[in-house]
């Protein structure tokens, strides 16, 4: 069964970075720290104002095949790229 978290894209500093939010209105850029979620609802019924987008939760497989034929890998994913990359 799929998992999600919630992230976002934020200057902390350094530049543009990936923020994985934590829970009770913390944020983490640690990805091994970001909140998981069973169902995707639960995870869009804790957005708020901050932003951020619920993400299906995967770790880069640079092996991925592309499943339904459409030329993408990894699809909903923040790893989702085309299949030649």
């Amino acid at each position: 069964m799929a998992k999600y978290h919630i992230q976002h894209i934020q200057d902390v500093g350094r530049g543009p970075q990936t923020i994985f939010y934590r829970g009770n209105n913390h944020w983490t850029t640690e990805h091994e720290h970001r909140k998981i979620y069973n169902k995707k609802a639960d995870a869009n019924k804790e957005l708020y104002d901050f932003g951020g987008k619920v993400v299906k939760d995967a770790e880069y497989n640079p092996n991925a095949i592309d499943a339904d034929g459409d030329g993408i890998v990894q699809e909903g994913t923040e790893f989702e790229r085309p299949i030649d990359t």
